[in-house]
């Protein structure tokens, strides 16, 4: 990119970290997609605005933050607030996957007091159960990492929106009272997100989880933001992005791999979920993997 810095650290497995300071939206620090090793610990270190960290894959990962632990699941967001220390406080178990991004909060949503203001509270914050901000983090990613018309514009309003799904999530417990999901819908997404291959029919799933199937995709919709097959194929396509930048396997491979009925019919689903091609994604991506790594401290 020639507005920002795109590296691949030394030693983790896949990914990037974007540094986004030249990438002319006010507000944008840092951001990243990386897959990282058992070897891989983060060590003690604070940044000057807020952080999101949304772990993807993988084993549970503690973390402490100021004096306090977290154990960070699949779906977990841990919201890092300005100068707060925070490092990783032991290896995971296996390998693991996460993105991350840091704003300025206070800039990027200077003209949306009522988004602002529960960022004003500066103490960490621990989601359980963030997969609603999954799709916006990764809206937000791939204009981090793709050069196209109207960039900038992109960048922006992702960014916000990433903000907004996450403000709502911080301040949905406090507004209604609820706690979690409700046991049937976190029921069915357990069984969605141990094998993005398995296709699952909607009254498959529903009879799992006893409910009818229109009452549990009405369910799951409202407290997901997204629809049971829409979630799944979200998962398929989000593994064959691991699959095609971490793999030599061929487009028809991972096709087979995740349960789509041809290439074809992966190819046109990734990209109306990505906006690329499969090919075009792979070579993107090895492109970026090509620059000098930087360790950052």
């Amino acid at each position: 990119m020639n507005d920002g810095c795109l590296v691949r650290p030394a030693g983790i497995q896949a990914g990037f970290h974007a540094y986004l300071d030249q990438a002319g939206v006010p507000g944008l620090v840092h951001a990243g997609d990386q897959r990282a090793p058992t070897s891989w610990l983060i060590g003690a270190h604070t940044h000057p605005v807020w952080e999101l960290y949304l772990q993807t894959d993988g084993p549970p990962t503690r973390w402490r933050v100021r004096d306090r632990e977290y154990a960070v699941a699949r779906h977990g967001l841990l919201v890092v607030p300005p100068g707060a220390v925070h490092h990783m406080v032991a290896p995971a178990t296996t390998a693991w996957q996460f993105v991350f991004a840091a704003f300025d909060v206070a800039v990027l949503l200077a003209d949306l007091p009522d988004v602002a203001r529960p960022w004003w509270r500066r103490f960490p914050v621990y989601l359980p159960d963030a997969g609603s901000a999954l799709g916006p983090f990764e809206a937000f990613l791939r204009e981090v990492t793709t050069t196209q018309s109207l960039r900038t514009t992109g960048l922006a309003l992702t960014a916000r929106q990433l903000l907004v799904e996450v403000t709502r999530l911080m301040t949905s417990e406090r507004a209604d009272g609820r706690v979690g999901l409700h046991p049937a819908v976190a029921h069915a997404r357990r069984l969605l997100d141990a094998d993005p291959a398995l296709r699952l029919r909607l009254a498959d799933l529903a009879g799992a989880v006893g409910l009818s199937p229109a009452y549990l995709a009405e369910l799951f919709t409202a407290q997901l933001g997204t629809s049971p097959a829409r979630y799944q194929r979200r998962l398929r396509l989000h593994r064959a992005e691991m699959l095609l930048a971490e793999t030599d396997h061929s487009v028809t491979q991972i096709a087979v791999e995740l349960g789509f009925s041809s290439a074809q019919h992966f190819a046109t689903a990734f990209r109306a979920e990505s906006g690329r091609t499969p090919r075009e994604f792979r070579r993107q991506w090895r492109a970026a993997s090509r620059v000098r790594p930087r360790v950052s401290a």
